[in-house]
């Protein structure tokens, strides 16, 4: 509004605007909000590739332990390393035979890892333990039904 040619007091402060102070905080609280969410994308991406990393160790394991328990002739009490290659990756096995309590049966502990370029990869991502014995076995000798199936097709 207008008085005497000249805008009254409260038509100048309505139409002021923010001031440099006001915009500098605005400004700092969304800085600090994007900082927070990119945090959090980033920790996720991260915990997704450990997690799909430890599910590729697993099956590297479980793998080398099924392959343990199939065999036509039970294995060997002892320790063997080997190194496999699987999704694209070399990844490290470790297999640790022993006997148990019970007569006839070997526990199987077997652990995997990626493969470190050259040096000591860090620890066993995943270890699993599985048994082999006589009556969970196929006799030695005999057969295993997807030996069959391959040799006599339906």
């Amino acid at each position: 509004m207008r008085v005497g040619g000249q805008c009254s007091f409260d038509a100048r402060q309505r139409t002021r605007g923010f001031t440099l102070v006001e915009v500098l905080v605005a400004l700092v609280i969304v800085a600090l909000g994007s900082a927070a969410v990119l945090s959090a994308l980033t920790t996720g991406a991260g915990s997704t590739a450990r997690l799909r990393e430890r599910s590729f160790a697993e099956w590297v394991a479980s793998n080398r332990l099924v392959e343990a328990r199939v065999g036509r002739e039970a294995p060997k009490p002892g320790t063997r390393e080997g190194e496999v290659e699987f999704a694209g990756s070399m990844w490290q096995w470790r297999e640790e035979i022993g006997r148990t309590p019970i007569k006839g049966m070997l526990q199987i502990k077997v652990s995997a890892r990626p493969k470190a370029g050259g040096e000591k990869s860090e620890a066993w991502l995943v270890t699993l333990v599985g048994f082999h014995g006589a009556s969970i076995a196929t006799a030695p000798g005999a057969d295993a039904a997807w030996d069959m199936a391959r040799r006599n097709p339906p």
